[in-house]
């Protein structure tokens, strides 16, 4: 993009093209109005005006029962001088007339036998309804003609005329013409002025976060967006800012999930290799030994099986690739179908219970997934028991819900990390427990994701030293059988 364009493009360039544009625009509409319009105008609005006039004065006429001359007199002198008009009434015949003594043109109509006769004859082609126009014989030219007839059923027949004054709007408009051009060169010069002043204050704010998010693209997020002017603007500068907070948070996160990764993928692989050095080079000919390494290789294989496994699964349910198959089910039948997996624990001195109520708990999801998140907070609970290894898992009806927890007496979680215990790797990296326990360390990220993309409310309380709760909660659909409790 070339420099012309670039400037062209500017918040500041169009908004001052913008107002200079609207000054041209209102000027261009005064320029209309009166320099071309207003003859046009002026004479519709001087019709309307004799028409009235006429109109009153006929239909006084006409309704009236008894009607004095001298008191019609007045009406008639009354109403041109309001109008500015002249006001001309006689019979059918033309042998009896009357009119207004307050006249401007100084003239009776009877001199000017011409305008009556070309008046008459409108009026007769036009079916005796009421005409205006202009005449153009001698004496009565650049004068607006109305004349109607009025039929009443008291007295005879009339016809009203009036004969108002156009003047000339060549002078006028002229005039018009001359004091618009200056009103547009004071307008515009007016509208420039104001919107130098405008765009320079609306981009000030626009251009000090343009200039701030150039230290947020090179990597520092330690910027502060807020600022004062505008209210949509100040919003715009906390959304950034909370945005500028999110990002850092995202890049401290990033850099810890490739340190853990990177330590994860590091200590199977130097098992790996070691004891495959170790039956090449000592225990070739050592069937126990061998078996044993071999053994211990297999066992990192398998942990690199489930890292790299878990890794997948949630780069596909966070990108979407992965959909859900959703179908209603018993949540029971899936949590004991789980709960039977990990009875085997209790050979190694764990004591786990499954407390659920009576009947059915149906819901709409996907039963493998929310199969997996019970087996991750099943497993998460193993690997950070401590000495007193009772783990229970619970289900019961919340309202028109189903609330699944899973309950252990293991280390705890601290207050401050009870926020991003979500997060991936965040509490094993802390409490180094992974070392001892096995796991990868992204099942609670795993977990979130499922439930988020079931629409499930989740959430955990814990005491240090004491243990920890787990739950999510989801909608029951056509919830059926007792409520009461049964324990295994």
């Amino acid at each position: 993009m070339d420099k012309g364009s670039r400037r062209s493009s500017t918040l500041r360039f169009r908004l001052t093209l913008t107002l200079i544009g609207f000054a041209l625009i209102i000027t261009g509409l005064l320029w209309l109005m009166q320099a071309v319009f207003l003859p046009d105008y002026y004479e519709r609005s001087m019709e309307r005006k004799a028409t009235g006039a006429v109109d009153y004065v006929s239909s006084l006429y006409a309704d009236s029962e008894e009607l004095d001359l001298d008191e019609y007199k007045s009406v008639l002198e009354e109403t041109s001088r309001k109008n500015d008009m002249y006001i001309y009434v006689e019979s059918e015949d033309g042998d009896v007339s009357l009119s207004s003594d307050s006249g401007v043109f100084g003239m009776r109509p009877r001199g000017d036998q011409n305008a009556i006769d070309e008046a008459r004859a409108r009026l007769y082609f036009a079916g005796g309804e009421s005409v205006s126009f202009k005449s153009t014989n001698g004496r009565s030219d650049n004068v607006l003609i109305t004349v109607s007839r009025v039929d009443s059923e008291y007295r005879d027949s009339i016809y009203v005329y009036s004969f108002t004054t156009l003047t000339p709007m060549g002078p006028a408009v002229e005039i018009i013409k001359a004091q618009l051009l200056w009103a547009t060169l004071i307008s515009i010069a007016i509208a420039a002025l104001i919107a130098v002043f405008w765009s320079r204050r609306l981009a000030r704010p626009v251009i000090e976060l343009s200039q701030k998010a150039e230290f947020l693209r090179h990597g520092e997020y330690d910027v502060d967006f807020r600022t004062d002017g505008y209210r949509e603007i100040e919003q715009l500068g906390e959304v950034l800012t909370d945005a500028a907070e999110e990002l850092e948070k995202s890049s401290v996160l990033q850099k810890d999930l490739i340190a853990n990764v990177s330590h994860d993928l590091r200590t199977p692989l130097t098992m790996i290799k070691s004891y495959a050095e170790l039956i090449r080079d000592i225990y070739g000919e050592n069937e126990q030994k061998r078996n044993e390494s071999l053994g211990v290789i297999i066992e990192e294989t398998d942990r690199l099986s489930d890292l790299v496994s878990d890794l997948l699964t949630l780069s596909k349910l966070q990108s979407g690739s992965d959909s859900l198959d959703k179908q209603v089910f018993d949540l029971v039948k899936s949590a004991e179908n789980i709960f039977k997996v990990y009875k085997v624990l209790e050979n190694d001195g764990y004591r786990l219970e499954l407390e659920k109520p009576e009947g059915e708990l149906l819901v709409n999801g996907d039963e493998r997934r929310l199969q997996q998140v019970i087996s991750n907070l099943i497993s998460n609970a193993v690997r950070y028991s401590d000495e007193v290894k009772d783990i229970s898992v619970k289900l019961e009806r919340t309202g028109g819900r189903v609330r699944c927890s899973v309950n252990d007496c293991g280390i705890g979680i601290d207050e401050e990390d009870l926020k991003t215990i979500w997060n991936r790797y965040q509490k094993a990296s802390r409490q180094g427990a992974r070392g001892h326990k096995g796991g990868t360390g992204l099942g609670l990220s795993i977990a979130k994701e499922i439930l988020e993309l079931h629409g499930a409310k989740y959430g955990v309380s814990s005491t240090p030293g004491v243990g920890s709760c787990f739950w999510f909660e989801l909608p029951l659909v056509r919830p059926r059988g007792r409520s009461g409790a049964a324990r295994n």
